[in-house]
């Protein structure tokens, strides 16, 4: 009796502690879909086709390369709250980080940041917008855009010694810069940029908290061109690099056939060379793209709106997918082919 007795006790503590290591860790939104709150992470799960993650929205994805892993970092849809916010744009909040070492078998290691994070934010919350990333001397850096208390889009920065998190904020926004949808690229002979609304570009200075220069606009095409409703410039720019040409990509959401668009030029700046489409519309939402080349093959990852898909009803807002990206000999991108 007695040792049964300790057995159980020592059975309960067992049980006790598991509990406290698999703790779930909850999004801080009030706002999150059911689901979210059932997660446990990090949270393993395989690649079935697109979209990417169906437990909850994974939006704009930032993708890197690092140490032969994929990363994601995503921002969320949220439901809207009608006391601090007049659109459910508005009340985007908490980034979350995947990894995959294969693209078949997937974490997601859960929310590494929330508006709440941000001192000079907005107080309402909300407006964490697209993300972007990158890695340097051994920090890896996430970058942001959100309102600040003056209700103006800024640039801040966060801070970590794992691509995984935590991350800390600065503590203030990059001067110099206002916009959204911040892009990073890091050339072959470690000089950082970024891009940013409204399509310009500036370097870092190597601490990658402070511009380097002032903004550039950015010329990548003609005049007529960046003129046109359906063809400029309007959101997501991106950077990427092959065979040392430099590949400046964006979206353009007005159009109603294709909205990922390229140019090319001989340097980080351009002028560029405007090539014309590459990827179509996504179904029910705007083509926000990053392009990444993971063992040889290159990849074109996106989002779609999953309130058109019922089977992904547990789901909301806008997800992440990504397929196959194909070059011609010249170097000209062939037309993304959508799979969902």
């Amino acid at each position: 009796m007695y040792k049964s007795g300790i057995l159980l006790v020592i059975a309960v503590l067992v049980m006790f502690s598991c509990s406290q290591e698999n703790k779930t860790n909850v999004a801080k939104s009030t706002n999150d879909a059911t689901i979210i709150g059932k997660l446990q992470y990090p949270y393993e799960f395989k690649y079935e086709g697109n979209p990417l993650s169906r437990m909850h929205s994974a939006t704009d994805p930032d993708v890197q390369v690092w140490d032969s892993v994929v990363w994601m970092y995503c921002s969320q849809d949220r439901n809207l709250d009608s006391t601090k916010h007049k659109h459910h744009y508005d009340a985007m909040d908490g980034y979350h980080a995947f990894s995959s070492s294969d693209m078949v078998n997937w974490t997601d290691h859960g929310e590494i940041m929330h508006s709440s994070d941000v001192s000079w934010a907005w107080e309402k919350g909300g407006f964490l917008w697209a993300p972007g990333s990158a890695r340097k001397d051994g920090k890896y850096y996430l970058y942001y855009p959100i309102k600040d208390k003056e209700d103006k889009w800024r640039i801040g920065v966060a801070i970590g010694d794992s691509p995984k998190g935590p991350f800390k904020d600065s503590g203030r926004p990059i001067e110099g810069l206002g916009g959204i949808d911040p892009k990073i690229f890091i050339d072959d002979d470690g000089e950082a940029y970024i891009y940013n609304n409204p399509g310009v570009v500036a370097k870092l200075k190597p601490n990658m908290i402070e511009l380097a220069e002032e903004v550039r606009k950015i010329e990548y095409a003609s005049e007529e061109i960046m003129q046109d409703d359906t063809l400029k410039f309007l959101e997501g720019a991106f950077m990427h690099k092959k065979d040392s040409v430099y590949y400046f990509s964006y979206t353009n959401w007005k159009n109603k056939t294709n909205q990922g668009y390229y140019a090319v030029a001989n340097n980080p700046y351009g002028p560029f060379e405007w090539k014309g489409a590459m990827a179509p519309r996504p179904q029910g939402a705007q083509d926000h793209h990053s392009i990444i080349e993971f063992k040889g093959q290159w990849y074109y990852f996106y989002h779609i709106a999953v309130s058109e898909f019922p089977k992904y009803k547990e789901s909301q807002g806008r997800i992440a997918c990504y397929d196959k990206l194909f070059f011609n000999e010249d170097g000209s991108i062939k037309m993304v082919e959508h799979s969902y």
